[in-house]
C-alpha cells in the first residue's frame, strides 16, 4: 500500500484532498499533512511517504525548496505539484528538479487527481522492480568467475598467450569456451561510454559493466550460442556460433535489436556492433576480433547504435581534409562581425561535406576540426597572451572532447558549443561599453587632449598587445583608436575656435598639433569645413 501526504498552507485544500479519495480502495494510505516545506520534511522523516502532493507558494519553505530537499535526501519519493495557472514557470522548474507530475488546483476533480496518483503508482512499482533487478545485478558482480574469464580472454586476444595455453588455462580455471562450430566475432562497444554511467540508471561504473555483461550473456543464452568477455572500458568481445541456418547477418541483426531493447529498458544505454567477416574456427578468434575492432571506426559516420558489417564498408582514404579558403574568409568575417550563428553555418557546411563522402578516417576529421577551431585564436593575431585563462582551458577541454568524439554528430555538437563559448569568453565579444580599460583610455584621451597618445602607448596603459587593443577598442567604441583620437581632437578644436577665444594655430597647439597646414587638413576631414571658415562664421 502506497503512502501519500499533502503539503499546502490552505487548510481547505488539505481537507478537500484528504476527503475526496477513497484511499484504501485504491491501495493507498493518507499518512499526513503539513502547512509548509519545513513541517513537511519533519513529517516525511516520521511517516516515510511514497508520494508527496505539494503546493508551490507557501511560507517558511516553499514548494520548490521542498522539492530540492526531497530530491537530495529522499530521491525515491515521487512529488506531484499542486499549482495555479499563474505559477506555470514555477511548475516547469519543479519538473526540471524531478517532480513527477502536476495538477491545477482550480480545475482539479477527484478523478483527475486519482488518475495522476495511479500513474505515479505505476512509476513507483517500476522503480521497485528496477531496484530488485539491481540487487540481482550486484550478485553477478560478486562472481569471480566472470572476472577470471575476462582476464584470460584479454591475454589471449592481445597475444600475451597462445591458443594452446588459452585452452589449457581455461580448462584449469573452468571457463573453457563452449563453442564447437565456426563462429563470427563481434566487437561490441557501449555508446558514449565516457558518459554512460552518468546517463545510465546505474551510476556505479563497475556495477554498470557487470550488469551489461549479464544482459549480453542472457541474450546469448536465449538467442544464439556464444561467449562474451569484457576487453576494456566499454568494449566487449562476442563470439557467436555460426548456426548454418538462414543468414548470419539476419541472426546477428535480431540479436543486436534484442540486446539494445534490454539495455535501453534496464540501463538506459545503447551499444554498437562491428562484425567480423567470414566465420572462423575458435583458434582464429584473435584475428577475427582484431578485424571487428577495426570496423568500429565506421560508427563515426553511422552514428550510435550502429550495426556494422564488413561487406558494406568502402574503406578509409589516408587523405587530409582541407578547410577551403572561401570558408576561412567567411569564418573570419563572421568572427570579426561577432556573428556566432554565421560561424556555425560555415562549420555545418564543412561537416556536411565530409558526411556526404565518408571516406576520411575519423582521426583525420578530428584533426581537421581541431585545426579549424584552433584557427579562431590565430585570427586574433598576437593577442593570445591577453585572452582570459578560460580560453586556454576551453582549448584543452576541446582537444580532449574532440579526440574522444565517437560520431560526426558529436563533433558537430562540440564545434557548436565551442563557438558559443568562444564568443562568450572573448572580452571584446561582451557587447559595447562593458570594458573598464576602454572607458578609462577614452577618458584619458579627453583629459589630455594636448598629448599625442599613440596606439602602442594606449595598449600599454591597458595592459594589452597592440593588435588585441585595436581589436577590443573597435568592438567597444565602433571606430579605430586613431580615428577616435583625431575626431576627439578636432571636436575640441572646433569648440575652442567657435568660442572665439583662440586663433586657428592656437587651437591646433592646444590639441597637440604644431603643423597648422596638417591641422587644417585633418580638421576639414572630421568637421567637414576648414577651421578658417569656422573662425569667420
Amino acid at each position: 500500500m502506497l503512502k501519500v501526504m499533502i503539503v499546502d498552507d490552505e487548510a481547505l485544500v488539505r481537507i478537500g484532498i484528504k476527503s475526496c479519495i477513497e484511499w484504501e480502495k485504491h491501495d493507498m494510505e493518507f499518512v499526513g499533512q503539513a502547512e509548509d516545506g519545513e513541517q513537511a520534511l519533519e513529517l516525511i522523516k516520521r511517516v516515510s511517504p511514497d508520494i508527496v502532493l505539494t503546493d508551490i507558494l507557501m511560507p517558511n519553505m516553499d514548494g520548490i525548496q521542498l522539492i530540492e530537499r526531497i530530491a537530495e535526501t529522499f530521491p525515491h519519493i515521487k512529488v506531484i505539484v499542486l499549482s495555479c495557472h499563474s505559477e506555470m514557470d514555477a511548475v516547469k522548474r519543479a519538473m526540471r528538479l524531478g517532480a513527477q507530475d502536476y495538477i491545477l488546483k482550480l480545475s482539479m476533480q477527484p478523478e483527475n487527481l486519482l488518475d495522476v496518483l495511479k500513474k505515479t503508482k505505476v512509476e513507483i512499482e517500476k522503480d521497485r522492480q528496477r531496484n530488485e533487478e539491481k540487487v540481482n545485478f550486484e550478485k553477478v558482480l560478486r562472481s569471480n568467475k566472470q572476472v577470471i574469464k575476462n582476464g584470460l580472454y584479454k591475454k589471449w586476444l592481445s597475444g600475451s598467450i597462445g591458443y594452446e595455453e588459452f585452452l589449457r588455462e581455461s580448462s584449469v580455471l573452468q571457463v573453457q569456451p563452449q563453442l564447437e562450430k565456426r563462429m563470427l566475432v563481434i566487437c561490441c562497444t557501449i555508446d558514449d561510454w565516457l558518459h554512460a554511467p552518468a546517463h545510465s540508471r546505474m551510476k556505479d561504473s563497475h556495477l554498470l559493466r557487470a550488469s551489461f555483461l549479464n544482459i549480453l550473456e542472457e541474450g546469448l543464452a536465449d538467442f544464439v550460442k556464444g561467449e562474451a568477455a569484457e576487453m576494456g572500458e566499454g568494449e566487449y568481445m562476442l563470439a557467436i556460433e555460426h548456426s548454418g541456418r538462414g543468414s548470419d547477418h539476419h541472426n546477428v541483426a535480431r540479436f543486436f535489436q534484442k540486446i539494445n531493447q534490454s539495455l535501453k529498458r534496464y540501463l538506459n544505454i545503447t551499444v554498437s556492433f562491428a562484425v567480423s567477416g567470414a566465420p572462423g574456427e575458435l583458434r582464429e578468434v584473435p584475428a577475427l576480433y582484431a578485424q571487428a575492432q577495426s570496423y568500429v571506426e565506421y560508427r563515426f559516420y553511422k552514428g550510435k547504435e550502429s550495426l556494422i558489417f564488413s561487406d558494406k564498408l568502402i574503406g578509409f582514404k589516408d587523405k587530409e581534409i582541407m578547410f577551403g579558403l572561401e570558408e576561412e574568409k567567411l569564418v573570419t568575417d563572421y568572427i570579426y562581425g561577432f556573428d556566432p550563428e554565421g560561424v556555425k553555418s560555415v562549420l555545418k557546411r564543412f561537416f556536411d561535406r565530409i558526411a556526404e563522402t565518408p571516406i576520411y578516417h575519423p582521426i583525420r576529421v578530428k584533426t581537421a576540426a581541431l585545426n579549424v577551431l584552433y584557427g579562431f585564436k590565430k585570427m586574433l593575431e598576437s593577442a593570445e597572451e591577453q585572452l582570459p585563462p578560460a580560453f586556454a582551458m576551453a582549448n584543452l577541454r576541446l582537444t580532449e572532447s574532440i579526440l574522444n568524439a565517437e560520431t560526426l554528430s558529436d563533433l558537430v555538437r562540440l564545434a557548436d558549443e565551442f563557438v558559443d563559448h568562444f564568443f562568450q569568453i572573448i572580452p571584446a565579444a561582451q557587447g559595447p561599453g562593458t570594458r573598464s580599460e576602454i572607458v578609462n583610455i577614452k577618458r584619458h584621451v579627453c583629459e589630455n587632449i594636448e598629448l599625442n597618445l599613440s596606439l602602442e602607448d594606449a595598449a600599454k596603459i591597458c595592459n594589452m598587445s597592440r593588435s588585441y587593443f585595436s581589436f577590443v577598442f573597435k568592438k567597444e567604441v565602433g571606430e579605430s583608436f586613431t580615428n577616435f583620437v583625431n575626431r576627439t581632437k578636432m571636436e575640441r578644436a572646433r569648440e575652442l575656435i567657435l568660442g572665439k577665444k583662440v586663433k586657428v594655430y592656437e587651437a591646433a597647439e592646444k590639441v597637440g598639433i604644431r603643423d597648422e597646414a596638417y591641422f587644417s587638413k585633418v580638421f576639414k576631414k572630421y568637421i567637414g569645413v576648414s577651421p578658417g571658415k569656422i573662425k569667420k562664421s
